[in-house]
């Protein structure tokens, strides 16, 4: 260890240590632009043979060596005994080293610094007079500052500039020439603006050492540092893996995310994560299953759902939607192509063995009473026995499941599946007791009674909507919710339909499942008749597409008017269909609009109504029926699933309408976190995530990474499939899914890069001691609330008497800052505006409302 000291600070470090990362480990604020804490030292940069600039080639200087490059001298500090100044990124610690880090000497020599960064890079953001109210990129700029020159989005976010207000510019640093360097806006994700690269390399460095990409180069041209792309002027020539690694530790706005200047937020950065129910870590799995390790991926997909197997088969993958690699695909493939996520989550549940779950606490002997086994009441039920309540679920059929057990066919999902994940579920120690009737058998009263301390109803929409036209009563038309259960209960013989023809009415997904079905009970013809187009229909392109590749007719943009007996066939019916011209008005809402002119008939054996769900209304009591439901929905409190019955939840299809199963699995896990706060736990309801630990930043070079095209789905034949119900869907194999797992751009691992330490912040705690160092000069004030937000900004002709006066007036502020300024009026102006554009709102000025009005 070597014992030093910085700025009469005395410390321990290890040796080999730097000053810069001794200084932070204290948390002394030494002024740093080419120096990471992730990155290796600037000199570790490997010089490329040539980048390119745009279309230009830049080549490397012959014999030259990164070591040619001066360092930028931004972090330089004073070492006694030393005559110059070092840097303190990379000289390292010596026993008994006294340091000073911002000494009058040392802050002007890092302004002189500066000076030659400054001159190829645009400064007005520092200088100009308008610019704490400034609005970017606007047309007409308020100081006449040149286009080239102007604030970029950045302005009051980027790192440079703070570091540069921070040490402050010298007066004699010259303007800014423009050099009109490339700005490409071309490639998809980022973009690149070569006029305000600084050339401290970090980008090249996090690229080559940290993920060992090399998409990014630089070369030494003239003496002078040039970073670019490799091989070609887009970043695919580059091979780029499109992480947004360099982005993160860009210090300028050089390099940008294209949506905005910076991605912040997790819907932003990794909006596959974001876009889950069941807020499941996907790029980690992701990364597990590329790399082999499939128990792991199996497990942290298992942390976050109850019904992972399931979900492996059926999930409808909103997750898929925003992916990032679609959007890469688009532009260089023409084609949406993001990861198939959900076909690399059945092959990691596929080939993971899952331990058994363990409780998360003690049992807490708080009673919760769910109503409802299918996928949200099994979620809320798992995750709250894992907190230790005592969870029983009751089913009103005679085993749970739900639609997963009888609404969705077996040729979408297996009972092996199902049973799979229902046992694990069990595992935690939840009851079940089934062929119970919530409202008969029993009540919210005979519960809360036997001392349940929550309810969570999940009683889903477990009824088709009955269609209100002339002729619905014939015996042969069906309801499809109840055929299907039907079927799934094997009460309806495997030729039921043989040599018949059946019409279908509906377009969502309950329709499409029930089509498919008839077919599999030897159909001869299957119409499907639906008000929308092809494109609105509710059901999923892909089982849409499915289902013509059976053989069944879809019909659209028809409305049923009637159904008759035929006369020719007294077995028959004969539907008469009118034209719809629209299904929805000009709000969205469901609105259906015909041409009654134009009509026509078709005929069918049977038909099966498939227009909606809606919620078994038997099940509860009439004062509670209307007390919950607002039209055909339970209503509740988005944020808690809370109803307005104190202690009584409600989550799944039974709030939201007919949606999916991550939709349900995600209500579960709400719910679940909410009853489980109101029971006095922490809401925390999974397991620890040991994997995520293991961050391994590292991906390497892939020649032809970011065009990989994404593996398609295998299906059985459509022919040989439609006479069965087995599994239409081939999964993976190991392969593939390494392959296809292996296309995530894994853009959570920006996420754990580090980031400099922004400069100290100026203010003061708001103590006479503080107020009793300020000198009585001309400036403006602005005092801070406990949060450390700016309240009031006030100009003042003697800073410390209107301090001491606002000492006894304004008990809120905890902290103050000032400027001497002699033009105080206008500096107050200035502070105002940029406060104006922050917040939306002007300051208080320190005085009474009234004041404040003028």
């Amino acid at each position: 260890m070597i014992l030093l000291t910085i700025d009469d600070a005395e410390i321990k470090v290890s040796e080999g240590t730097t000053i810069l990362e001794a200084a932070r480990s204290i948390e002394i604020f030494i002024p740093a632009v080419c120096s990471h804490p992730d990155l290796p030292p600037f000199h570790s940069l490997e010089l490329s043979d040539s980048v390119y600039l745009g279309s230009k080639k830049i080549t490397n200087d012959s014999d030259a060596t990164i070591d040619s490059i001066k360092e930028c001298g931004i972090c330089i500090v004073k070492i006694e005994g030393k005559d110059e100044p070092v840097s303190s990124c990379k000289t390292e610690v010596e026993q008994g080293m006294k340091i000073f880090t911002n000494t009058g000497s040392i802050r002007k020599r890092r302004q002189e610094n500066l000076i030659r960064m400054l001159a190829t890079h645009p400064h007005a953001c520092l200088t100009c007079n308008q610019r704490e109210g400034c609005i970017p990129l606007i047309d007409v700029c308020p100081a006449n500052v040149k286009l080239e020159e102007r604030c970029c989005e950045l302005l009051g976010k980027c790192e440079f500039q703070k570091v540069v207000e921070y040490i402050g510019i010298a007066p004699e640093t010259p303007g800014y020439q423009f050099k009109n360097l490339p700005e490409i806006t071309e490639d998809p994700l980022f973009i690149r603006d070569y006029n305000v690269c600084i050339s401290c390399g970090r980008c090249v460095r996090v690229c080559q050492t940290v993920k060992g990409v090399y998409a990014l180069g630089a070369v030494i041209n003239d003496g002078k540092l040039v970073v670019g792309t490799v091989n070609g002027p887009m970043l695919d020539n580059a091979e780029c893996k499109f992480c947004g690694s360099c982005v993160e530790v860009c210090p300028t706005g050089a390099i940008q995310d294209k949506n905005k200047p910076r991605l912040t937020e997790i819907d932003e950065l990794v909006p596959c994560k974001a876009g889950c129910p069941g807020e499941v870590d996907i790029p980690l799995y992701l990364r597990l299953v590329s790399k082999g390790k499939y128990q792991e991926a199996g497990e942290v997909i298992a942390s976050k759902l109850s019904l992972p197997s399931v979900l492996g088969k059926i999930c409808f993958h909103p997750c898929e939607v925003d992916c990032r690699r679609s959007i890469v695909s688009e532009v260089l493939n023409n084609k949406n192509e993001p990861v198939n996520i959900r076909m690399v989550k059945d092959f990691a549940m596929s080939n993971s063995k899952l331990s058994s779950p363990k409780k998360l606490v003690k049992e807490t002997g708080r009673k919760v009473a769910i109503i409802g086994g299918g996928p949200a009441g099994l979620t809320a039920a798992y995750f709250l026995a894992l907190k230790g309540h005592n969870v029983t679920i009751y089913e009103k059929e005679n085993n749970i499941g739900g639609m997963l057990r009888f609404g969705i066919p077996r040729y979408r999902l297996s009972i092996d599946i199902l049973e799979k994940d229902i046992k694990q579920i069990l595992k935690s120690g939840v009851k079940v007791e089934t062929n119970v009737t919530f409202g008969k058998d029993i009540t919210v009263k005979s519960l809360q009674d036997s001392g349940v301390d929550a309810i969570f109803l999940a009683i889903g929409l477990s009824k088709s909507k009955y269609l209100p036209i002339p002729g619905i009563e014939q015996e042969n038309i069906l309801y499809g919710i109840e055929f299907l259960k039907k079927v799934a209960m094997n009460n309806i013989q495997p030729d039921y339909f043989k040599s018949k023809s059946v019409i279908i009415i509906g377009g969502g997904n309950v329709a499409i499942d029930a089509a498919r079905t008839v077919i599999r009970l030897k159909a001869k013809t299957i119409k499907l008749v639906c008000l929308e187009k092809k494109d609105e229909m509710p059901a999923y392109s892909w089982e849409i597409q499915e289902a013509e590749e059976e053989g069944i007719k879809i019909i659209n943009s028809w409305g049923i008017k009637q159904i008759t007996t035929s006369e020719r066939e007294s077995n028959l019916c004969e539907v008469e269909i009118k034209k719809c011209i629209s299904v929805f008005n000009e709000n969205g809402d469901f609105a259906p609009v015909y041409n009654e002119l134009v009509k026509d008939k078709i005929s069918g054996h049977s038909v099966i109504i498939c227009i909606g769900q809606e919620a078994d209304n038997e099940i509860l009591e009439n004062e509670l029926y209307l007390s919950l439901f607002k039209k055909d929905t339970i209503k509740v409190n988005k944020d808690t699933l809370e109803t307005d019955l104190k202690g009584i939840y409600a989550g799944g299809d039974v709030i939201s309408g007919p949606a999916s199963v991550i939709g349900a699995v995600g209500a579960g896990r709400k719910a679940a976190r909410s009853i489980d706060q109101s029971l006095g736990g922490n809401g925390d309801i999974d397991q620890e995530n040991i994997f995520k630990k293991e961050i391994e930043m590292y991906t390497g070079r892939e020649e032809g990474f970011c065009r990989f095209n994404r593996l398609s789905i295998s299906l059985i034949d459509a022919k040989i499939r439609k006479f069965n119900f087995d599994a239409v869907e081939l999964a993976y194999n190991e392969n593939v899914a390494k392959k296809e797992a292996g296309r995530c751009f894994q853009c959570d691992l920006r996420l754990h890069l580090s980031h400099n330490p922004i400069p100290p912040e100026k203010f003061l705690k708001f103590t006479v001691e503080n107020l009793e160092t300020v000198l009585s000069k001309e400036g403006v004030i602005q005092l801070l609330d406990d949060k450390k937000e700016v309240f009031i900004i006030k100009g003042s002709d003697n800073i410390k008497n209107t301090l001491l006066e606002m000492m006894e007036e304004r008990k809120d502020a905890k902290y103050f800052t000032f400027e001497f300024d002699p033009m105080f009026t206008q500096r107050e102006s200035e502070l105002i505006q940029k406060y104006l554009q922050k917040h939306g709102k002007m300051p208080s000025s320190g005085e009474n409302d009234l004041d404040d009005l003028f």
